[in-house]
């Protein structure tokens, strides 16, 4: 079903044999008939007569970034979507688009007024349009379009392939969008299309073995080949591809399969007598069975793609853009709302919406038509969940890139055990931009053990960017299961250790906090909001056995005084912790 180790090549069906006529589509405005995705006929005869040529000798090669490469993921932060005007999507799209991003719209020349006018009298916000005008064949920006990767030097670049289609205005626009961008290109000759390529932008990538036949009809490169020149330009470490699953169409991954993050794959479902049935399902046996960079195998989603005019409904054909999903609609509102349902429970967090387009086929529909700029600035959070059941302590870890070069602001656990309050945690540099916390294990709660927690990362950089992981938090969270160590104590203050509470409660100004040791042992007694956010450590280090006991006068770290409210305080010592609420009255 793929080959992540290349053997042998495989004979090629060219273009010619796989191109069909295609039905003809006009764009949003009626201006002009589109070129569709697969070969239009005009294209065929003239490829067939000679009249007209793939590109050829005369393609620009250049040698590949500075190592290590990175390939941004779809679902990495993005400043833009790129789009071709005379449009094939529909305005509804770009008006809630732009509420997010700018729009990068390539038109002619000799389109461009026409575009001002008619994106203006659409409700598009022209301050978050930016044109780039430059001559264009068609509307498939995700074929076409860039491929952003991070050097060795931690600088963003355009990865330039060659378009495989007859189109060489086409072919130009990731020269043309770098030069205006301020972006190195490094352009190569091998033959691609970014509708047949993913990315977990963690160095495994996937396609169809679509890359590996035209490679080596038009590039005369073996499988071996292509693999290295996608670990030298994209920085693929394992490429799963993938065998095809139509007998003809244009055999693009996006059509059938679609990473939704580092470990979730979703994958198209038919019904049983379509000719794909059975090789979908194996399809998605296949990605449950493969390991994904995190060294988890993938959680295989399904979306039942029902039966439209033209073939199954392409919902895998979706744009992820920072925290939205937008998957393309067919017209049948069951259906529509039941693949909104698949990627809110696949994606929780995120804000899914879909879109009518009487254009959208079950080759190719939004995500074709469409391509994400990423932002090179990007703060990046990169993280591997923490499930199942951990015993005592957990550290949780994370990597923090701030490619803005600005400095970190923040680097924050958030969590909490048994569904209480919400704790704020500072996350400590460990070298080569790692960061650690620890989730101490809880007291055992009403004699349980394994207590319920959930947790999520945020990082902030002084450009002002935000992420985490989940990337949509605080609206989503991780969950796992932490063992409390049973210390046989029957209470938290019959132990190593006893907190006596404060006094006065309610206080105002001030309130006296008491714990007892049993032992010397590190402590550390902290108050916070009512959100979770740390207000003043109290106490932090080597405290003596016997009683402890510590004022608060209200103020925060800073010494300015906190307004009244209830506030929680945390001890931790002797392996257990314990949080109480002070009520503050003015």
């Amino acid at each position: 079903m793929f080959r992540m180790v290349p053997i042998r090549v495989v004979l090629v069906l060219t273009l010619l044999a796989l191109a069909a006529p295609a039905l003809a589509e006009w764009d949003a405005d009626g201006l002009e008939k589109l070129l569709p995705q697969a070969l239009s006929e005009a294209e065929r005869l003239a490829l067939e007569q000679g009249t007209l040529t793939m590109p050829g000798g005369d393609l620009r090669s250049d040698p590949p970034p500075v190592g290590p490469v990175r390939n941004c993921a779809e679902w990495e932060p993005c400043t833009g979507v790129l789009i071709r005007y005379p449009l094939g999507l529909p305005y509804g799209l770009l008006q809630d688009l732009d509420d997010d991003v700018m729009l990068h719209v390539i038109v002619s020349s000799s389109y461009y007024n026409t575009a001002v006018t008619n994106l203006t009298n659409n409700g598009v916000d022209m301050a978050k349009v930016q044109f780039l005008i430059k001559p264009n064949d068609s509307i498939w920006t995700r074929d076409y379009g860039p491929w952003f990767v991070f050097d060795g030097s931690g600088d963003i670049a355009i990865i330039d392939h060659t378009y495989n289609r007859p189109r060489p205005n086409d072919n130009l626009i990731p020269i043309y969008f770098g030069e205006q961008q301020g972006i190195p290109v490094h352009s190569h000759d091998m033959y691609h299309t970014g509708g047949n390529y993913m990315t977990d932008g963690a160095h495994i990538s996937s396609s169809t073995r679509l890359v590996y036949n035209e490679a080596a009809s038009y590039n005369g490169m073996s499988q071996a080949q292509v693999d290295q020149l996608m670990a030298d330009y994209y920085g693929v470490a394992t490429y799963y591809v993938v065998d095809y699953i139509e007998s003809g169409g244009i055999h693009h991954i996006d059509t059938m399969a679609k990473f939704l993050d580092e470990e979730t794959v979703l994958v198209k479902e038919v019904w049983p007598s379509h000719g794909t049935y059975d090789e979908l399902n194996q399809l998605a046996a296949l990605y449950a069975s493969l390991e994904a960079s995190t060294g988890r195998n993938y959680q295989v989603h399904r979306v039942y793609c029902y039966s439209t005019s033209s073939g199954p409904a392409s919902y895998t054909n979706s744009l992820i853009l920072n925290d939205g999903v937008y998957v393309p609609f067919f017209g049948n509102s069951s259906y529509d709302n039941d693949a909104i349902a698949v990627y809110e429970e696949a994606m929780p967090g995120y804000t899914v919406r879909g879109y009518y387009y009487g254009s959208f086929l079950d080759d190719d529909a939004l995500h074709c038509r469409a391509k994400g700029v990423m932002d090179a600035g990007m703060l990046r959070v990169a993280h591997t969940p923490i499930v199942g059941t951990q015993d005592g302590d957990v550290t949780v870890r994370a990597f923090v890139d701030d490619r803005s070069e600005t400095g970190l602001t923040a680097v924050e656990l958030h969590y909490r055990q048994d569904g209480g309050m919400w704790v704020t945690e500072a996350m400590t540099s460990i070298g080569g931009d790692v960061y650690e916390a620890v989730i101490y294990a809880p007291y055992p709660v009403g004699g349980r053990t394994d207590i319920p927690v959930d947790y999520y990362i945020h990082a902030e950089d002084a450009s002002g960017r935000a992420e985490g992981m989940p990337r949509v938090e605080p609206a989503a969270w991780y969950s796992f299961i932490q063992h409390a160590p049973d210390t046989g104590a029957p209470a938290p203050d019959a132990g190593p250790v006893a907190l006596h509470g404060n006094y006065p409660n309610p206080f105002n100004p001030k309130t006296t906090f008491s714990f007892e040791l049993l032992y010397p042992d590190d402590a550390r007694l902290a108050v916070y909001d009512a959100q979770g956010r740390l207000v003043k450590v109290l106490v932090d280090g080597l405290c003596a056995a016997g009683r402890t006991a510590v004022t608060w006068d209200g103020t925060d770290e800073a010494g300015a005084p906190v307004p009244a409210g209830v506030y929680f305080y945390r001890l931790r010592a002797a392996g257990l912790e314990y949080g109480r609420p002070a009520v503050l009255v003015k």
